[in-house]
């Protein structure tokens, strides 16, 4: 008979011996399935005889001849199409006077939306207007030459100039005989004889006045006044177009997206103040992997989802691509138009795209499912006289539903789709469903 300490230095070496083997019972039981789908067993029958059963209970699928219709899922950003978009800028310097406009507002296409003081310019254009009409009044005087008033002026100032000449000469004479006799001093002689010459210029600018005037105006002349003409109205029209461009106005329907200008604020020439979109149509911004580039064409239809608007859902199709890819990735950006009449859309949004690309017509299938990795190769199970084998496929494009089959399998084939995994070469299976 043991005693107390006997009992419990039985039952501590008990308990540890059964800890370990639940421990083993609990991992056979983890890995037994296979084993134990794959192991006869015996069953009675009706008559009493024993009959093996082994089979393994497997959902399968033929591998068929289909069009594939396959597509990408891309992460894409909505932006406003450059042709459908209008900056607003100053083209003259100014102070805003009025801002007729908030960010968000539709507008139309010729409206206003800010006004400059306009009092510099039509100061300006003031100035202009009396330079241009200064010199049309002198290259019309060119043009229609000399009254005969202004010719007999002429000649009459002549005629006075050449008296006076005439006169001063005798008084020149007469005192050149009173210097040869000491009657008049040497300072009063010269001062004659400056007259003299002062009277023959005179003279002869009379003279050459009378001239000009009986012979007209010179084509030189008349050419000159043209020019300065053609410089004046060149000034007119600059200062024309300032006082229009002190009246801003969008050029497009759209909604005003940005509003950078406040009322009083200088702005100098090319200051943005406000962008128009034309939100009618966006383009959907997508990076396109490298590897799609040759199947992504123009054209091809693109179903774009907004996370924010959840049931509804944008059609489209790719317009255009970008000149070059990135560097880094080989991404290529791609442009695709969505139509916006209802204006749900707004530029910045993000979506989701799933792109189409080119249908595949007769390619072998089977189930996403049926497809499984084994170290970096991808295999299927088929079931041949109700048996399970392993093959290594080539697969190609991909869907959500289903995989094309470059090599390994034949149409008609059956493979499993569930319950396969693991299964060995030759394992009996029962086929559930079809």
């Amino acid at each position: 008979m043991m005693n107390h300490r006997q009992i419990t230095h039985f039952r501590f070496r008990w308990n540890r011996r059964e800890r370990r083997w639940c421990w083993r019972f609990a991992l056979y039981l983890a890995f037994s399935p296979v084993i134990v789908g794959c192991a006869p067993k015996r069953t009675t029958s009706d008559e009493g005889d024993p009959e093996t059963s082994s089979s393994v209970p497997v959902h399968v699928a033929k591998a068929q001849l289909t069009t594939l219709r396959p597509s990408i899922d891309l992460v894409g950003m909505l932006v406003a199409m450059p042709e459908r978009t209008a900056i607003i800028s100053a083209q003259i310097e100014g102070r805003i006077q009025t801002v007729s406009v908030v960010e968000g507002a539709i507008v139309k296409s010729g409206q206003t939306l800010f006004v400059l003081d306009v009092r510099p310019a039509k100061t300006e254009l003031l100035r202009a207007q009396a330079v241009v009409a200064q010199q049309q009044a002198v290259l019309s005087r060119l043009k229609h030459g000399y009254l005969p008033q202004e010719i007999e002026s002429a000649k009459q100032d002549m005629q006075k100039a050449k008296a006076e000449l005439e006169s001063l000469r005798l008084r020149v004479d007469a005192a050149a005989r009173l210097r040869k006799n000491d009657e008049m001093s040497d300072v009063e002689f010269k001062r004659l004889k400056s007259m003299v010459r002062r009277d023959q210029a005179a003279y002869s600018a009379a003279a050459a006045k009378h001239d000009l005037y009986q012979v007209g105006t010179r084509p030189e002349s008349i050419a000159e006044a043209q020019a300065l003409l053609d410089v004046a109205r060149a000034e007119l029209t600059r200062a024309q177009l300032a006082v229009d461009f002190c009246t801003l106005s969008t050029p497009i329907d759209g909604v005003v997206t940005q509003l950078l200008a406040r009322q009083g604020m200088r702005v100098m020439p090319s200051d943005r103040l406000a962008t128009v979109v034309d939100l009618s149509q966006l383009f959907v911004e997508m990076r396109v992997p490298s590897g799609y580039l040759s199947n992504v064409k123009k054209g091809a239809r693109v179903d774009v989802s907004i996370p924010s608007l959840r049931k509804e859902r944008f059609v489209g199709e790719i317009s255009r691509f970008s000149g070059e890819a990135n560097p880094n990735t080989g991404d290529v950006q791609a442009f695709a138009i969505l139509q916006n009449g209802e204006r749900l859309l707004r530029p910045g949004l993000a979506c989701r795209v799933r792109v189409w690309l080119p249908p595949i017509d007769q390619a072998l299938v089977v189930p996403v499912s049926a497809i499984a990795d084994r170290e970096g190769t991808s295999v299927l199970h088929v079931v041949r006289d109700n048996k399970a084998y392993e093959l290594e496929v080539s697969i190609g494009i991909d869907t959500r539903e289903y995989v094309q089959i470059i090599d390994g399998i034949s149409p008609g084939d059956l493979v499993i789709t569930e319950g396969g995994y693991g299964l060995p070469a030759g394992c009996p299976v029962k086929k559930v469903s079809h």
